[in-house]
């Protein structure tokens, strides 16, 4: 018995010892006879050292193409100086214009661009208001004035690093605004401004839209590839009447900034510690002093973001409106460059009128230079166009004068619009009409020509505007 327990122990002494040797044959990978383990050990081998390379190739991209990210702005004290000599009731009527300062991570942005000596340009874009109209200067308007404290407040002196840009226009709404916006900012500027001013709340009027135009202007400017910042300013005329109610929902949808002179000042009008007098030169404009009150609703804007902590992400901007993005993209057109795929024949309309509106800020300069005029003795031949388009605008002038006529506009052969030059209250000002509003582009077909009986009187084409 004895024995045999001795004979069991060795044969499991044996079975231990060769499946040890088993194991250590598995484990190496330089055994030439275990194909199983060396392909195992392949494998693992192959994979780290993959990985190792991915790695490293990772980290080396990252070591050509890393971008230093831009520090994350430290809020600065609140600007105590724009205060300086003013009542207590005074600071708050401009604390009242400030609806919201919306999502600040835009402005911040271009506020410690300006701060690091960068290049930094505002640019306002609006009505008479905003071109300072009335003003004693082009320098005392709200445009100027605000533009001033940006570049003295946040700019650097010796190097001259903040832009002003003013596409003030009087008398034209955000349907026209959006038209002219990449001739007026956008060509002046040499490229999307850094901070831009949206100024139509007392122009929509009589826009054909109803605020489709104006979202979609602010849609252009907020897709730009350098995420400029966008505010929305509303003025107010001497009846204490402008649209914010009707453009505030775009602020909202994109929490955008928003500055309501109308919510600063009808209070104190009301209260009788301001007067029609003090703040408005007529029905509708701003006095030197109203431009100033103006301008510092947008300083307290500035200060106020300025010492805020700044939005950890940008806004989001989605394919839902909140009125209408239908003109996004729109395009000028006018006599001086049509585009391939457009076919126009001016006919009758072959003259260029000079008689226009100029633009304040830019001395000498026509509104619209480049257009087709139909003058006494120009024949009867109509304006054709050929043109793909899903939507398409008409600026005319537009003036008081008895010379001046009404055109019938045919599209595709149907009589679409009669438009009368010569409505009450023009003065040679840039006028727009909706001529066509589609879902999806089309060839459409465009025929313009003088009414019966105009034939001997005038009547300009400023330019259009179409979106593909």
């Amino acid at each position: 018995m004895k024995r045999r327990c001795f004979y069991l122990i060795l044969i499991g002494v044996f079975a231990l010892g060769l499946l040890a040797c088993s194991n250590k044959t598995n484990d190496s990978p330089t055994d030439g006879n275990n194909t199983k383990g060396q392909e195992n050990t392949d494998f693992n081998d192959s994979s780290d050292s993959s990985e190792t390379k991915e790695n490293a190739s990772d980290l080396e991209e990252v070591g050509e193409d890393a971008i230093t990210p831009e520090p994350t702005p430290v809020p600065d004290p609140f600007d105590e100086s724009i205060w300086e000599g003013r009542t207590d009731e005074y600071k708050d009527m401009i604390k009242n214009s400030l609806i919201t300062s919306g999502n600040n991570y835009r402005i911040k942005k271009a506020i410690e661009k300006a701060k690091r000596g960068e290049e930094v340009t505002i640019g306002y874009i609006g009505g008479s208001i905003t071109e300072s109209f009335n003003a004693s200067s082009a320098e005392k308007g709200y445009a100027y004035l605000s533009y001033l404290y940006f570049k003295e407040a946040y700019g650097l002196a010796d190097m001259d690093n903040v832009k002003y840009i003013n596409a003030g226009m009087s008398g034209t709404p955000s349907t026209l605004g959006m038209i002219r916006y990449d001739r007026d900012i956008i060509g002046y500027a040499e490229g999307s401004p850094d901070i831009l001013f949206v100024e139509f709340a007392v122009n929509d009027g009589d826009d054909p839209t109803n605020g489709d135009a104006y979202e979609s202007l602010v849609l252009n400017a907020l897709q730009a590839e350098n995420q400029p910042a966008v505010i929305l300013l509303f003025a107010v005329f001497q009846s204490k009447w402008n649209l914010q109610d009707r453009l505030m929902p775009v602020g909202n949808h994109y929490n955008l900034p928003m500055i309501s002179i109308k919510d600063a000042v009808v209070h104190e009008l009301e209260a009788e510690r301001l007067t029609d007098k003090e703040f408005f030169s007529d029905q509708y404009h701003p006095t030197d002093y109203g431009h100033g009150i103006m301008a510092d609703c947008i300083k307290y804007y500035f200060s106020t973001v300025n010492s805020e902590n700044a939005s950890e992400t940008d806004i989001t901007i989605s394919d839902q409106a909140a009125i209408g993005n239908s003109f996004v993209g729109v395009k000028l057109l006018d006599a001086s460059s049509i585009p391939g795929g457009i076919t126009i024949n001016p006919g009758s309309f072959s003259e260029t009128d000079t008689i226009l509106g100029t633009i304040r800020h830019l001395p000498g300069t026509k509104t619209f230079p480049n257009n087709w005029k139909h003058s006494t003795g120009s024949g009867t031949e109509s304006f054709t166009m050929d043109i793909n388009c899903k939507n398409l605008l008409i600026v005319y002038k537009s003036n008081s004068q008895a010379s001046s006529g009404k055109v019938d506009v045919y599209i595709d052969g149907e009589l679409t619009k009669s438009i009368l030059g010569n409505q009450g209250g023009g003065w040679n000002n840039p006028y727009t009409m909706l001529l066509l509003n589609e879902d999806s582009p089309a060839n459409h077909n465009v025929e313009i020509k003088m009414a019966e009986g105009n034939e001997e009187k005038e009547f300009t084409i400023l330019a259009f505007g179409y979106t593909e």
